[in-house]
This record gives structure tokens, C-alpha cells and sequence, in this order.
């Protein structure tokens, strides 16, 4: 039962971010906006949670996930707070959106790892892998919610509506992960990550699983920033898109944590990295809604494959010491990687279009599977 609070606390508090990953690309489409300005505007989040991440895994250590969960929350009141001040709507000036999104990728950088580390310390070894996949699933279920509900009350009302929603969301999420019951950290153990005084530790068995991480997920902040627009323009649902690959994924979440006990990681994230090639590359063809919606259940089933094993991979080398800085990079490795795909993806798109982003996003895809192929400790047997 405390797992679920704490998936459910997740599930409510993401909302503050996103509800935003449809709703606010579509609203400054709607009025004109160039693709190039929102996929700079979106990409801030991302660029913003990697120091906030690097900073939140110190944080996590020092003071606990429940502290940081929290602060993450009150990151995403102060974002929807901008929205709805007085002069700031969509065919204005796009720097209150920029605050926003960095606002956004502070509070992302804090609750998600906040709330990953405190998952070892409330449940035994060997419901470890289960229980973060569980938790991890409603981190997904958020995408499959929020961005078609954030879309049809864009729709019906305005950007405002949307935020006035967050802010409810996020405070229910807010009171629901108070006062958590987690098992102590060790004196000597406390002492240990007191002792940092600045930064946050590094573990060189840690490096792998995050580059595979980034070089996976690049392709993802291409598509979140530019695809919404190029769906519109064809006239296909881009909600359902969104709808379709975080059901994927949050079905296939607890799906692979049983699987990670019983077979490596290393053929799991190969296999999901080949059907995430195949989702990309569908993406390529002309849009309708079918083929979002083919190419978003795909997609999403084949990334638990890979983002399961990763998060297990990294809880399992790492200890109660420096949980929340492996939690934290993990964070900053998918920040890393929204980042690349959508401010580097910028200018590939300014000059050559979508398509050549997405060819990129797939190049880095083979290459996130010749990383996993070099790291020999992903082909331990699961369990």
C-alpha cells in the first residue's frame, strides 16, 4: 500500500509538468509562433534539470527524498504561478515561458529522483525491481493522461485553464507524499554522505547506463518539442499519440520488472531500442492518427524495455549513501538527452526539417545499442 501512495503522490505532482507537454507547444502554434522559438522555449526544462538534478542528488542525500519531493512540487506552483499572472498569454513575449519551463525542469530535476530513492528504503531486496517499476509506471501514467485531458481543457478554455488544473493536482500530490514511512539510513552511512561537501558522488559502474540513457532518449525531445506541430498541420491527433505511447509504457512497466529478474538487462534494452527504431522511423512517413497511434504504442512499450532495466541497473550499484545522486543523474541523463533532441534539434530543423532530426534521434539509437553491447556488467543474469 505505501508503494501506491507514493505512485499515486508521483502521478498527481508530475502533472506539473506534464500537462504541459501537448498544451503549451500547441497554444503558441495557434497563434503563430515558428517551430524553431518552441522547441527553444520547450527545450529550457531540460536544459535547466540538469544543474537542478546535479544539485537535487546532493539535496536527496543530504536531507531525504521526502524534503526533496516536496520542493519539487512547490518548483511546479511556481511555474504555473507565472502562467497565470497578470500579462502573460501566448501572443505575447516568450520569456515568461521560458521561467516557466525552468521552473519546470527544477521541479522535475527534484521530485523524480526524490521519489525513486525513497523506494529501496521502503521495501525489501527482493521486491526492489517490482516496486520501482511500479513506481516508474506512474510516472508514465501521467503522459497518458495529462496531455490529452491538458488538450481538451486547452480547447475549451485557455492556457490559464490548463495551470488552474495543475495547481490542483499538484497540491493533492503534494499532501499525499507527506511523512512517508522509510527505513532509517545507518549512522555510519549518514556520516558518509555528510562528509560531501560539495557535488554529488560519481560511481564509474554508473557511466554506461547513462549514456545509453541519453543517446535512448534524445530522439524524445525532438519529438515532444516539433511533432505536435507537423501532427496538427496533417491533420492527426497529436493527444492520442501521447495517450498511445504512455499506456505503452506504463503497461509494459511492471511487465518489465518482472522480466529484469529473469532475463539480463542487457537483451531487454536492445530489444526495446530496436522497437524504438521501428517507432521513429514510422514517424517519417506521412502523419494520420493511426500511424501515431501505432508508432506511440510501439514506441512506449519498447522504452520500458530500456528505461526499467536502467533505473534497476543504477539502484542496484549504488547504496543508501548515494542512492539519490545515481537517482538524480539518471534525472539529468534524460535532461541530457531532451536537450540534445530539442534545442540541438533546433537548427536541424530550422534548415532541414523534422525528418532530419528524427534521422538523427535513430542514428543515436544504434549507437545506444553498440553502448549497451560494451558494458559486460548488463549481461548479469536478472534476480
Amino acid at each position: 500500500m505505501i508503494i501506491l501512495r507514493l505512485s499515486v503522490a508521483l502521478f498527481l505532482v508530475q502533472a506539473g509538468f506534464h500537462a504541459y507537454t501537448a498544451a503549451m507547444p500547441l497554444a503558441l502554434t495557434r497563434v503563430g509562433v515558428a517551430d524553431a522559438s518552441i522547441g527553444l522555449v520547450m527545450g529550457s526544462a531540460a536544459l535547466v534539470q540538469i544543474p537542478a538534478a546535479i544539485a537535487g542528488g546532493r539535496l536527496v542525500d543530504a536531507f531525504g527524498g521526502g524534503r526533496l519531493f516536496a520542493a519539487g512540487g512547490l518548483a511546479y506552483l511556481a511555474a504555473t504561478g507565472v502562467l497565470l499572472l497578470p500579462g502573460v498569454d501566448v501572443t505575447g513575449s516568450l520569456v515568461p515561458f521560458v521561467l516557466v519551463r525552468v521552473l519546470q525542469g527544477v521541479g522535475i530535476g527534484l521530485a523524480l529522483p526524490a521519489a525513486l530513492s525513497l523506494v529501496p528504503r521502503m521495501v525489501a531486496p527482493s521486491r526492489l525491481s517490482s516496486s520501482l517499476a511500479y513506481v516508474g509506471a506512474a510516472q508514465n501514467l501521467t503522459l497518458v493522461v495529462l496531455p490529452p485531458v491538458s488538450i481538451a481543457i486547452l480547447d475549451a478554455t485557455s492556457l490559464d485553464g490548463v495551470a488552474a488544473a495543475v495547481v490542483a493536482l499538484v497540491l493533492a500530490g503534494m499532501v499525499l507524499g507527506q511523512r512517508m514511512p522509510v527505513r532509517a539510513i545507518t549512522t555510519d552511512a549518514a556520516a558518509r554522505a555528510a562528509s560531501r561537501r560539495f557535488g554529488i558522488t560519481f560511481r564509474r559502474e554508473w557511466a554506461i547506463p547513462l549514456l545509453v540513457l541519453v543517446t535512448y532518449v534524445a530522439h524524445w525531445g525532438a519529438v515532444t518539442a516539433y511533432l505536435p506541430a507537423r501532427a496538427e498541420a496533417a491533420g492527426a491527433d497529436i493527444g492520442l499519440y501521447f495517450a498511445a505511447d504512455g499506456l505503452a509504457i506504463f503497461l509494459m512497466r511492471l511487465p518489465s520488472g518482472w522480466l529484469v529478474d529473469r532475463f539480463t538487462s542487457r537483451l531487454l534494452m536492445l530489444a526495446g531500442a530496436a522497437g524504438t527504431v521501428v517507432a521513429v522511423g514510422m514517424l517519417l512517413l506521412p502523419l494520420t492518427t493511426p500511424l501515431l497511434v501505432a508508432s506511440g504504442l510501439i514506441g512506449g512499450g519498447a522504452g520500458a524495455l530500456v528505461l526499467t532495466p536502467i533505473t534497476i541497473e543504477l539502484s542496484r550499484r549504488s547504496s543508501d549513501v548515494d542512492r539519490g545522486s545515481a537517482f538524480a543523474l539518471l534525472s539529468g541523463g534524460i535532461a541530457v538527452a531532451m536537450t540534445l533532441g530539442s534545442i540541438g534539434g533546433a537548427p536541424i530543423v530550422a534548415l532541414f526539417g523534422l525528418s532530419a532530426a528524427l534521422a538523427a534521434g535513430i542514428a543515436l539509437l544504434l549507437v545506444s545499442m553498440a553502448l549497451t553491447l560494451s558494458d559486460p556488467l548488463l549481461a548479469r543474469p536478472g534476480g
